[in-house]
This record gives structure tokens, sequence and C-alpha cells, in this order.
């Protein structure tokens, strides 16, 4: 995003989600394997500097590894003018240790955010993911995705198209609808249209985490994508 915010945003671009768990370079190269969180600060930089509005930073919290960073990164987030939203550690993470001791419940976090920097009550949700609330003092505002213990499946109206063209109705789908090859097939618009209906009419009703018969995807986050 350094090189490329200006130039997405004048083709067109005008708003961006970022990722970024840690302000800790540490714990950034653990994550990633990467070390450059001085790379993704910048990209940040330049994202604002280009005019994006709004930025978003999306932030997974994990007990007992970043979850001692949520006030530092709700203040950071408040002080550069971006719009922070935690996320409850979801089974998504490709290895599959998922343990639900590692989640930490979106009311929680809004306590501790509440305790630190005082909220407001919630924005009127709809269809978004997150619960959005804003800092009593009116600098800003933060968001709580609680997919977890707090699910919104009955309000979603989302569906995506992972990397490789995928078409999957929830994160959680274990089933994906073949994009890519009508796309590729040059079969025309009512076809690409016919996948997506397809898809749409057997979207399941909920996640089903929190259900004993609950199979993680095969597929991670990092895989999915889209």
């Amino acid at each position: 995003m350094d090189r490329l915010a200006e130039p997405l945003r004048q083709a067109g671009l005008k708003r961006a989600n970022i990722s970024l768990d840690s302000l800790r370079r540490d714990r950034f190269k653990e994550i990633t394997r990467r070390d450059a969180l001085d790379r993704v600060l910048a990209g940040i930089d330049a994202t604002l500097a280009a005019g994006l509005h709004p930025v978003k930073i999306n932030a997974v919290v994990v007990r007992g590894f970043n979850d001692d960073e949520l006030e530092p990164m709700a203040a950071w987030a408040r002080d550069l003018g971006v719009e922070l939203r935690f996320i409850e550690f979801m089974p998504l993470d490709a290895p599959g240790d998922w343990t639900r001791d590692q989640v930490v419940p979106g009311g929680e976090i809004l306590a501790r955010l509440d305790a630190a920097f005082g909220l407001e009550a919630p924005d009127p949700r709809g269809s978004a993911p997150a619960e959005r609330y804003r800092y009593r003092d009116g600098r800003g505002a933060v968001g709580v995705i609680a997919s977890v213990t707090r699910a919104f499946c009955a309000q979603c109206d989302r569906i995506r198209v992972t990397a490789d063209g995928q078409v999957r109705t929830c994160l959680f789908a274990t089933t994906e609808y073949d994009l890519r090859s009508v796309l590729r097939s040059g079969t025309g618009d009512d076809a690409v249209a016919q996948v997506y209906l397809d898809a749409v009419a057997r979207k399941q009703w909920g996640h089903r985490i929190n259900e004993t018969d609950f199979v993680q995807p095969a597929r991670g986050m990092s895989q999915i994508g889209g």
C-alpha cells in the first residue's frame, strides 16, 4: 500500500480494510513470518494520505497472545484517525489448532474499551458484521466482530469470491461453487449469474460454530481470501 495507495485511488478505490494483529515487531513477525511491521504502518499512512475513507484496521484477538494490546491498539487507532475492528478468534486457522479458550469474547473486549476510553451505545447494525461503537469523547469509533459468541448469522447477507474463483456463502462453508471455470468458458453473463443464484439458494442458516456437529472448513482464512 505504500506504493499502490495513490494509484488505486486514481483507479477508483474509495476505502480500504487492512489487517494488523499487533503493533509489536516480534509478534508481527511471528504471525506473518516477515519482519515487515514498518512497511505495513507506512502503507496505512499512505492510504490515509491518498484520501481513502474509511480506512479500517482488522485485528484478530487471541487470548494469551495479543489480548494485552487491546487498549494500546485502540489508542493508536484513535490518534491516527483509523477505525479499528477487533475480531474474535475464529476456527479458520490453517493448522486447525483453534480452541474456545483462545477466544476473547466481544463483551469482554467492549468492557475493557469502555473502561479505558468510554463508549456510547452502538450504531444501528443492519447486516454489517461489526458492532460499531463511538467513543464518548467524539474521537472516532471502534468495531467488534463477535462471530463466535454473538453470532449474526440471521442478519448476514454476504457471500464472497475467493482468490481462486470459488463462491462461498459463508466463511465456514464446506461447499464452494466454481465461478472461475464458468468465467473462463466464455458462456456469458447468464451462466455467471446462475452460479450466484445456485449458491445463494443454498446459503446455510448459520455457521454452527457453537453446535456439537461443527466441522472446521478445510481451508484456512489465508487460503480463502476474497
